[in-house]
């Protein structure tokens, strides 16, 4: 169900234990091939495959569109808020769900930028409605990320950022944003050493915190974009929407 389009009267019938997901994403720049909107896009189409996988046992709100991008600003046309504004903007719209009494709350993540907030978020809503709530964070690439590291063909490095991952998912939900005549081939990715550098099936031991043109080089990819395709887009989505489904379907067995 989706919570822009019911009634006030319709919402107000809605089993208060129905989880609710919120979507956090960014407008930023996705390199020379993708569009602004890849996360916000991914984000939401996530949500609508959601939707049709669970129906009436799930609730999905508006997506917040735009995020934490500073590490981005070096490129035109990225968007950004701080760190304090995205918080107490999302924690107005979390709250008030829990205002109208819903008490399970998934918020999914498909900005990495959000990554540290988000969670921060997640810890301030717990800390305060915990008693009675339930509340969860995670971030698509987390949800399913035993399975997509099997789908990966360029491993831990190729998939960051305008990846093989990000230009999959596009390729196969929004193609006609896809520009792959624009598309650098090979790696994309100025690696400093295996404790520092992740991706976004692969993890590091040490957070080394960097701009985007520096990491990328540049070209403000991360990752190998090379073998993307609709196929791999497709067993991305169904590995993630088959384990977000199981985390939503918990959250009402979870003590």
């Amino acid at each position: 169900m989706i919570w822009e389009d019911l009634t006030t009267e319709d919402l107000g019938k809605i089993d208060r234990e129905t989880p609710v997901v919120l979507n956090v994403a960014a407008i930023e720049q996705h390199g020379p091939h993708l569009p602004l909107s890849v996360d916000a896009d991914i984000g939401e189409f996530f949500l609508g495959e959601l939707n049709k996988c669970l129906g009436e046992a799930v609730l999905t709100l508006p997506s917040v569109k735009v995020g934490c991008s500073e590490h981005h600003m070096d490129f035109p046309g990225s968007l950004t808020v701080t760190h304090e504004t995205f918080m107490n903007y999302v924690l107005g719209i979390l709250e008030s769900v829990l205002h109208h009494g819903f008490k399970n709350i998934l918020i999914l993540n498909s900005h990495g930028g959000n990554n540290a907030i988000g969670k921060v978020i997640a810890e301030k809503l717990g800390a305060r409605y915990g008693n009675n709530a339930r509340i969860m964070f995670t971030a698509w690439w987390r949800a399913a990320s035993e399975q997509l590291a099997a789908i990966s063909d360029s491993g831990k490095l190729g998939t960051g950022h305008a990846c093989e991952f990000e230009t999959s998912v596009m390729l196969l939900a929004q193609p006609q944003k896809v520009k792959l005549d624009r598309m650098p081939h090979g790696l994309q990715f100025v690696e400093v050493g295996e404790r520092y550098d992740a991706g976004l099936v692969g993890g590091n031991s040490v957070d080394y915190i960097r701009s985007m043109k520096r990491i990328s080089g540049g070209s403000g990819i991360v990752g190998n974009p090379t073998t993307a395709s609709v196929e791999k887009g497709q067993l991305i989505t169904d590995v993630v929407i088959a384990n977000l489904s199981e985390i939503v379907k918990d959250m009402n067995n979870l003590l």
